[in-house]
């Protein structure tokens, strides 16, 4: 983190295009956390049918408070704006957070023990494989369904609490097995590397937009459904760049001092391995990122991202289809995007700049 904070200053002090974008950057997600607080005109979803289709700026605009005008059913524009950066920021950043997570767990984890360095015994790699569609079923898909029921609070710890206790009879008879019966004992190596490189290359091999058009032809929009399938169609990328540094700093002098001394792998990782990783990771953040806000404004323009109870870019943009000459419904929030986009861009390429120059010292 020391190295990535100094690498920030360094930026902050000797370019200036990154020193606008990332104030830029830093003001729009400021605005949106305090949206909420301030004293809008409108709330983002009011319906002033007296006044659709305003122009921005004009004599009746000013006097109706709408100064960007409004869309089709008199929402203002200024509120649809300020209320869409703020679902871009809340939708893009958690979902851009677990995905580098996953991927930097998964990819890290391919490229230290490869197919051979990790070795574990037949009873506990059984616990993990019967264990794993328990934790997707009882623990994730269940709870959402549940959640989008609304079948209240109690059936979703119901689901939890048989997740438990599956869990725990799962122990018991992994240990039993340990114990009676001599071969559970033994120990196999886990091909982790070949695993991990034959996901990310059956999702890397599915267009990403067709992907997610299919699924949610099938379930009904919503912000969970919406993040969870991100997140499992983002990780892939953070995670090859993971595996692909993590090789490269096996081979470090200092990295192979800290290990013939007997540290630890999770030592080796987190003290030695990730400082390194911290750098490339953050460019591939925030190049993502920026992926990311274009592709939740695409999947709200085709009204099948986010609930239609929430404010966002593509679908104050998708207005435009009930009137074409209402060119102020691209022109601000399509313009708001672009601008986040690029500045998110220009932060990653200076990222970049920083950690190759210091990479090749």
């Amino acid at each position: 983190m020391r190295r990535i904070w100094q690498s920030i200053k360094s930026l902050w002090k000797g370019k200036w295009g990154f020193r606008i974008a990332l104030l830029y950057l830093a003001l729009l997600l400021l605005l949106a956390l305090v949206l909420p607080l301030l004293h809008l005109p409108y709330a983002p979803n009011y319906l002033d049918l007296q006044h659709p289709f305003l122009a921005p700026f004009t004599a009746t605009a000013m006097e109706s408070g709408h100064p960007l005008g409004t869309d089709g059913l008199g929402r203002d524009l200024l509120a649809n704006v300020l209320f869409g950066a703020r679902t871009a920021f809340l939708i893009s950043l958690p979902v851009m957070l677990c995905a580098a997570l996953v991927g930097m767990v998964l990819g890290t984890t391919a490229g230290y023990f490869g197919n051979r360095g990790l070795q574990q015994p037949l009873h506990r790699i059984l616990r993990w494989v019967l264990s794993t569609p328990l934790l997707l079923y009882y623990g994730l898909y269940l709870p959402l369904k549940l959640y989008s029921w609304e079948s209240g609070y109690r059936h979703v710890l119901l689901s939890f609490g048989l997740l438990l206790g599956l869990l725990i009879l799962l122990w018991l008879l992994s240990e039993g097995l340990q114990r009676w019966f001599p071969y559970w004992r033994k120990a196999v190596a886990i091909p982790v590397d070949k695993g991990v490189m034959r996901l990310t290359e059956a999702l890397t091999s599915i267009p990403r937009f067709v992907l997610i058009l299919v699924l949610a032809s099938f379930i009904p929009p919503s912000l969970p459904l919406l993040s969870l399938l991100l997140v499992f169609t983002l990780w892939p990328a953070i995670a090859r760049l993971s595996r692909a540094e993590m090789l490269r700093i096996r081979q470090l002098p200092y990295f192979e001092a800290a290990q013939s001394i007997g540290n630890r792998p999770a030592r080796l990782i987190w003290r030695h391995a990730l400082p390194n990783l911290a750098g490339p990771v953050l460019v591939a953040f925030t190049f993502g990122l920026g992926g990311l806000l274009a592709l939740e404004s695409s999947l709200s323009f085709l009204n099948i991202g986010v609930p239609t109870t929430l404010v966002s870019w593509g679908r104050t943009i998708s207005s435009i289809r009930s009137n074409t000459s209402a060119w102020w419904l691209v022109l601000f929030p399509g313009g708001l995007l672009s601008l986040t986009v690029l500045a998110l861009y220009t932060c990653s390429y200076y990222f970049n700049q920083a950690f190759s120059s210091k990479s090749s010292q």
